[in-house]
């Protein structure tokens, strides 16, 4: 089985998980209820999100096509066997026969590659027996053997720079932004995860808020009821007492409808495939959202973002790259001056013809075979050397000036990108710190709200039962209490939702979910 080398998945998780996943193992009854943990949730969503998913593969193609990449460079093998039988009648008196009959063997291999540093090279082993009736043939059969080497080494133009090595350090600058794509990936689930539990949290939290007002506004309606009975309150006050629990019973109906729709938004992130009645199980959330203090350094924030962040690590890759293209296409504009080479023995062994006169009959065979071919080749006895310079310049304007142009312009473009991406990401991270510290201060100002609301609702009620309010006084008290609990619990949301979105924008928020991608 191949082992890629893409980016993995290391989780940093207590146990907990092992108590999550059986709950999900089969089919999920309809009513049944599943505790989850938020760090169970980003689990099972690192583990199943399609997401996540799509981008792994991603990655995986990525490094596939930086083999490819690699394989420009891997040494390439060849052999050519063949046999070849041929009878011809005689053109001239020069054949030696009056049909000339031959057959032609041949074995040649050969090794050859390109270097990343520009050379080439090839090494070839050919090997041919030949058998002939021709009276002019002085060995028969007759066995040629040459080994030989050729060597091109560019000085100066693709020296370190050929296409090969450009499109090689290209394929692996784009697998290293591809992993910087799938942590992105990553980054968003989790802040997905967290988010739709938070709302999920919340929606609980503010159902719970409506039912507490649909039963004051239920208690309002039985004692307005009583009095009625006794003549002590007009029915109008009644009437009154029912449309408002009308009102909070639709409020709860909002309210129950919310928390479905947070439910299907965490399943759509936490994605468990092995379950068939995945979507009818109801998800018991068992972590609240925190209500402690949030430090933040503001200056030192926005150094780890512009050190950690995915996107500025891309812009630094995509600069590299930028950057070779400027030297590769500065070097493409050099001279093409290129030092070759070549070498090679020979060796010929066979039965030899001792001929009385110009092709004469046969007076004596010395015999011989392949084996003396071989002998004389790597005897070195014959020997054939080559040592040389080609030289090529274009004249004039070229299509490699306008591709160097070229080159420089996107580098400074890339620069741009990046202080533009500098500039954007401080200024996320002073956004998403304010919005920390302003839905801080938001819980303060919603409590402080939220128990002034309950004393104003319990004054009502005092002077209520005196007889110097009347209901729809106390329905307007109950609406502002459950104005500012809602609020309250709102605020606390955000106040969370605000510390995951700083997390996110510091390039923190996987160190927080104990989560390392490798």
């Amino acid at each position: 089985m191949r082992h890629y080398k893409s980016v993995r998945i290391k989780l940093v998780f207590t146990t907990l998980f092992a108590m999550a996943v059986p709950a999900f193992a089969g089919d999920v009854a309809q009513t049944e209820r599943i505790e989850l943990a938020l760090k169970q949730a980003v689990q099972m969503a690192l583990e199943n999100n399609i997401d996540i998913v799509v981008a792994r593969l991603g990655n995986q193609i990525s490094f596939e096509e930086t083999n490819a990449a690699k394989g420009f460079f891997r040494p390439f093998f060849s052999a050519n066997i063949n046999n070849i039988d041929t009878t011809a009648p005689a053109s001239n008196q020069l054949i030696g026969a009056d049909t000339l009959e031959q057959s032609f063997n041949t074995y040649n291999f050969t090794w050859q590659q390109e270097l990343q540093f520009g050379m080439q090279y090839n090494l070839s082993f050919n090997n041919q027996r030949v058998s002939t009736n021709s009276a002019f043939s002085g060995f028969n059969p007759r066995f040629d053997s040459v080994i030989q080497a050729n060597v091109s080494q560019p000085l100066v133009q693709d020296l370190n720079y050929s296409a090969g090595a450009r499109n090689l350090v290209v394929s692996q600058n784009n697998e290293r932004i591809s992993r910087e794509q799938f942590e992105i990936q990553v980054l968003n689930t989790v802040r997905g995860v967290h988010d739709a539990y938070l709302n999920l949290v919340g929606s609980i939290r503010a159902l719970d808020v409506t039912q507490k007002s649909l039963q004051l506004a239920k208690d309002l309606l039985r004692n307005n009821q009583i009095q009625v009975e006794v003549g002590t309150m007009a029915p109008i006050d009644v009437l009154e007492a029912e449309a408002e629990v009308a009102v909070r019973e639709e409020g709860v109906i909002l309210a129950e409808d919310a928390i479905q729709m947070s439910q299907d938004e965490l399943k759509r992130f936490i994605n468990d495939p092995a379950s068939t009645r995945f979507w009818h199980g109801e998800i018991v959330p068992i972590d609240g959202p925190t209500l402690a203090d949030f430090e933040i350094d503001l200056e030192d924030s926005i150094r780890i973002a512009l050190e950690r962040r995915p996107v500025m690590t891309q812009a630094r890759i995509q600069m590299e790259t930028r950057s070779y293209d400027v030297r590769f296409a500065k070097n493409q504009m050099m001279p093409q001056v290129d030092m070759i080479g070549s070498l090679a023995f020979n060796g010929l062994g066979g039965d030899q013809i001792i001929r009385g006169g110009f092709a004469g009959d046969a007076l004596n065979v010395i015999p011989g075979g392949y084996s003396e071919a071989i002998s004389q080749l790597f005897g070195a006895n014959f020997r054939d050397w080559t040592v040389g310079v080609n030289i090529s310049y274009p004249l004039g304007g070229s299509s490699l000036q306008a591709n160097h142009a070229r080159a420089q312009v996107e580098k400074r473009q890339q620069r741009a990108q990046m202080e533009g991406s500098v500039i954007l990401i401080s200024q996320e991270v002073r956004q998403t710190a304010r919005s920390v510290n302003t839905a801080r201060k938001r819980i303060d100002a919603t409590q402080v709200a939220r128990e002034l609301a309950e004393r104003r609702l319990e004054a009502e009620q005092k002077k209520f039962e005196v007889g110097m309010s009347t209901s729809f006084f106390i329905v307007q008290a109950q609406r502002d209490l459950a104005q500012a609990q809602a609020n309250e619990v709102q605020a606390v949301i955000d106040y969370n939702h605000a510390i995951i979105a700083f997390e996110r924008a510091r390039g923190t928020l996987l160190d927080r979910a104990n989560v390392n991608v490798r």
